[in-house]
């Protein structure tokens, strides 16, 4: 993967690609993002969902011991200084130079376009997202340099990410339940494009909020991991309670695993306050876009 990255891109100083104007209506226009969402809404919707048992009633609002006892067996993990290895996706000590390497261009759009033609992956992928109601074209183009031109550094940033960040959750290491490694796949794909809109409208880097929303879930994924290795099986109908706490913990161990993804800036520092404050009482600017978004997630298709 390193080598296919890599002979896309040289490693020089950053330099902005030359745009393309697109149409702008109303509905692309920046917005304000809308007044914060109920955390607990999304809480009550994830966990249920995501183990496929959301047509069964949440039970009773205390935990029962078996619950207790996997969240005792969570903590403990949120004591350590790093997540074990075990634990982690199998490419995550490789993303920090991998998504690197798409900020650091100093091409022209003609060499970049060469580049990423030689990878039908990628051009398929640049091409989808020239083609999607955010650019609002008139048409789809179908040549890759006004392609390149057109989506900018940050598009092309945010396409090779989802190439090289999707396979996190698809691969599946340590989950032997298929169904949960396909739904947190799922999720994440929307729950990034939700953060991306929603980070920019509230004018921060739409690549910030898209690693926040496609990077989020691997603390999901972490904690049913350490379950299943733990061989604490969850119950078909959880606690509204247990639910929520899920989804506290689940944040914060995902600031944990993201400690060792140095990507940028922002998402560092997003990182860090899920460690140090959580979801309920995030302080982060990002905090607020995730909320919507999760929102967004669960009273969307994704329940169908």
């Amino acid at each position: 993967m390193w080598t296919w990255l890599r002979s896309l891109f040289w490693l020089a100083k950053p330099k902005p690609l030359p745009t393309v104007p697109r149409k702008v209506t109303q509905a692309s226009r920046v917005q304000p993002l809308p007044p914060p969402y109920p955390v607990e809404s999304s809480q009550l919707f994830f966990l249920p969902w995501l183990t496929a048992s959301d047509q069964q009633p949440l039970a009773t609002d205390e935990m029962t011991a078996p619950e207790q006892a996997v969240l005792d067996e969570l903590q403990k993990l949120l004591t350590l200084k790093n997540l074990p290895d075990a634990l982690l996706p199998r490419m995550a000590d490789v993303l920090p130079q991998l998504i690197a390497l798409t900020r650091d261009n100093n091409l022209p759009a003609k060499a970049i376009a060469r580049r990423v033609e030689k990878d039908a992956l990628l051009t398929a992928e640049v091409l989808r997202l020239a083609s999607s109601s955010y650019y609002n074209l008139d048409r789809p183009l179908t040549d890759i340099v006004q392609v390149i031109q057109l989506i900018g550094s940050a598009g092309l940033q945010t396409a090779i990410a989802r190439i090289v960040l999707k396979p996190i959750y698809r691969e599946g290491a340590g989950l032997m339940n298929a169904n949960l490694v396909t739904r947190l796949a799922a999720h994440a794909d929307a729950l990034a494009e939700f953060c991306a809109l929603d980070a920019e409208q509230a004018g921060i880097p739409r690549f910030d909020g898209y690693l926040v929303g496609m990077l989020h879930n691997t603390g999901w994924r972490v904690a049913l991991c350490a379950i299943e290795r733990a061989k604490m099986p969850l119950a078909h109908a959880v606690s509204k309670q247990f639910a929520i706490e899920m989804t506290e913990i689940a944040h914060r161990l995902f600031g944990l695993a993201a400690r060792r993804w140095p990507i940028t800036p922002g998402f560092i520092a997003f990182a860090q306050d899920a460690v140090s404050h959580g979801l309920t009482s995030g302080q982060h600017a990002l905090v607020p876009v995730l909320r919507a978004a999760l929102q967004k997630c669960a009273a969307s298709s994704l329940r169908a």
